[in-house]
Formats: structure tokens, C-alpha cells, sequence
């Protein structure tokens, strides 16, 4: 599953929650709950400290916070939808992020890949500070109405 692929996810819950199964209300809260505490691994990326100098180490967010800024952000682009969002990471430097779609047919798919390059060096600027050097690939693989 993608992340951002919460589709998956609706239909199982319209599912369990169409059948007659009782207490699934008194117990949805707490597995909802459960799965948001699972911790998540994830690689860990050099930020670009915002106020140098002032107190010693380093900063560093994982990975699954930039994908997770990126999902969010594209999520809410008209005319394509997110499939996956995966990051490249060498010594803890961010080196590329990679952009699955689909596109929605009959638009223009160049200009939608510039689009999602501009939101998506705006996240990671936010989020690391700097997106200098950070390659952005953009793939359409696949279309939809």
C-alpha cells in the first residue's frame, strides 16, 4: 500500500461497519488508536539548522516525515492522484525523491509534473530547510477520468 493509498483503508472500515457485527463502535477508537502508536522506522535526514551556532549537535527528521509532507501536499493537487512517494537517502542527505501519479486524461501532464516539482521543493524546503541538489522525479503511471 502507498503511502497516501487510504482508499484501501475506507473500504475495509465501510466494510466491517456494514456488517452486523456488534461492539465494533466500542472497539474502532482503540484499534484506530493502536495502529497510530506502532512506531514507524524510518531513515533519518540531516535538517539544515535553522539558528547555526547556538547550541551544539545536529537536527534530523525522519524520512517518513518528508514523505508524509509530500502526501499531504499532493494529495490536494486537482487532477492527479498520488500512487506512491519514495526517497532516496545517502549518509543521511536526501539525494532524490521519486513521484508516482496518475494523471487525469486529457490534461496537460507536463505542466501537472512542474506543478508537483514546485509543491514538492516547497516541502522539502520547509521541512529540511534547503532542497538545493535534491532531485525531483515525477512519474505518470498511470491515468484515470
Amino acid at each position: 500500500m502507498a503511502i497516501g493509498d487510504y482508499d484501501v483503508l475506507h473500504r475495509a472500515s465501510r466494510e466491517l461497519r456494514a456488517m452486523p457485527e456488534p461492539g465494533w463502535a466500542a472497539v474502532e477508537r482503540r484499534v484506530i488508536e493502536a495502529v497510530r502508536a506502532t512506531p514507524r522506522s524510518g531513515w533519518p535526514i540531516s535538517v539544515v539548522d535553522p539558528r547555526p551556532g547556538q547550541a551544539p549537535g545536529r537536527i534530523e527528521v525522519s524520512d517518513l516525515v518528508v514523505r508524509a509532507g509530500l502526501a499531504r501536499v499532493l494529495r490536494s493537487l486537482p487532477d492527479v492522484a498520488l500512487v506512491d512517494v519514495s526517497v532516496t537517502v545517502d549518509e543521511r542527505m536526501l539525494q532524490e525523491v521519486r513521484i508516482e501519479v496518475s494523471g487525469r486524461y486529457g490534461v496537460d501532464l507536463t505542466a501537472i509534473a512542474a506543478e508537483i516539482r514546485t509543491q514538492a521543493t516547497a516541502v522539502i524546503t520547509q521541512v529540511l530547510g534547503d532542497a538545493t541538489g535534491v532531485q525531483i522525479d515525477v512519474a505518470f503511471t498511470d491515468v484515470h477520468r
